[in-house]
């Protein structure tokens, strides 16, 4: 019984004492309260007022300027290939030979019988001087018969035979001119065959008429081409420069037509040229290019508008020293209208929703408001706006996903004026 409170109070006071004092920690630690963060940071800008060109853009296609289809001209078998497929050839390159050998011996030909005519001919003025002889000794011969006749020295019958003996010699002359009629002719139609025959065979090597690209092959060697038909051998595509083909719809055509009167009129003013064509700055991009680094000239348009689409079709050339733009590639085109005055903005400030375009500007608190702008032309990174904005306001850069409007926010001015 003595032993029994002994143990309870070594047992309680060690827990008391540890309650006590996690009692007492407690109290002591400061209250969890509700700490603002800080307003994010973000970038911003002016917008810059400054002179630009408008331009419409369009879409339109690439089309070579030439495009040759390589054909055999004769008929002969394929004796050697002298190009690379897909390789640049210049004008003039040799592209195919066909056997020559036929075409040489027809041209020996056409030859030999122009010199067998030409001896024709040589027989002929030989035998026409003869003639001529001949009719002098007749015609003298039968004013011999005709002094003697009154005499009694010759009988009529041999004056007759005479008479007969002058006939017989014009004739001749008149066999002898036929003959080298007959030789002349004979000449000009060797000459005819000859000039064929050198140009079949000079057509047994196919050469390239512009300069350009070499397609793939179409025939192998030995085969037989020009059987019948022109035999396809390979076809060429120039492509510098190469044409853009772009339309514009009827409004657009108007003031296109108004700009180039006004040009016309001040080109007549200067230089008194009414002769001046459509000439016309394009630019124009392919479809993984920024901007439009290809600069054009249109050359040509269409006689009339297209009753179907309502559109008008521009051509323009365009240099392509490199290669660069392939025939039948996608293009989008820019024509320059003219300069004005517009507020240009960095493109990465630009934010869309199902509202459209707007722009978050910092107030003079530091607060964000939204603008609700309509976007305009690009220019490089810089894009005209309109709408309630000014070259004073502070606009938002980088950092739109954390800018909110009513928010506050800590802007950073851009070291450099876009």
């Amino acid at each position: 019984m003595l032993n029994t409170p002994r143990f309870f109070s070594y047992s309680v006071y060690p827990c008391v004492a540890l309650l006590l004092a996690s009692l007492f920690a407690t109290g002591c630690q400061p209250k969890n309260e509700y700490q603002e963060p800080p307003p994010p940071p973000v970038t911003v800008a002016h917008p810059v007022q400054k002179l630009v060109i408008q331009s419409l853009e369009f879409t339109g296609t690439t089309e070579a300027v030439n495009r040759v289809d390589i054909r055999a001209r004769v008929e002969g078998f394929l004796e050697s290939i002298e190009f690379e497929e897909g390789k640049a050839v210049r004008k003039g390159d040799l592209l195919f030979t066909i056997d020559t050998r036929p075409f040489e011996a027809t041209l020996a030909q056409a030859e030999a019988s122009v010199r067998l005519a030409q001896a024709r001919v040589a027989s002929g003025q030989a035998d026409e001087k003869r003639a001529f002889a001949e009719v002098a000794n007749a015609n003298a011969q039968l004013a011999r018969g005709e002094r003697a006749a009154p005499t009694g020295a010759i009988t009529a019958s041999e004056i007759d035979e005479l008479k007969t003996n002058v006939l017989t010699a014009r004739a001749g002359v008149d066999a002898a001119k036929a003959a080298i009629t007959s030789g002349e002719a004979e000449i000009a139609a060797g000459n005819a065959q000859v000039t064929q025959a050198k140009l079949n065979l000079q057509y047994t090597q196919v050469r390239s008429p512009i300069d350009g690209r070499a397609g793939r092959r179409m025939v192998d060697v030995g085969n037989l081409v020009g059987s019948g038909e022109s035999t396809l051998l390979t076809n060429l595509v120039q492509y510098d420069p190469i044409y853009a083909f772009f339309t514009i719809n009827e409004n657009d055509l108007l003031k296109f037509n108004r700009r180039h009167l006004e040009k016309m009129d001040a080109a007549i003013a200067a230089e008194g040229n009414e002769e001046m064509g459509l000439d016309q700055q394009v630019f124009i991009s392919l479809g993984d290019e920024e901007g439009f680094p290809h600069e054009g000239r249109a050359d040509y348009a269409d006689l009339a508008v297209d009753d179907s689409t309502g559109t008008f079709l521009i051509r323009a050339v365009i240099p392509n020293a490199s290669r660069l733009i392939p025939p039948g590639a996608f293009i989008r085109v820019r024509v320059p209208k003219e300069e004005v005055e517009a507020l240009l903005v960095d493109q990465r400030a630009i934010g869309h929703d199902q509202s459209g375009a707007y722009l978050l500007v910092v107030g003079s608190d530091n607060t964000v408001e939204r603008r609700t702008i309509k976007p305009g032309a690009k220019f490089d990174d810089l894009q005209a706006v309109t709408g309630p904005i000014g070259p004073e306001d502070r606009v938002i850069v980088n950092g739109l996903q954390r800018a909110r409007p009513g928010a506050k926010v800590a802007p950073q001015e851009l070291n450099t004026t876009p």
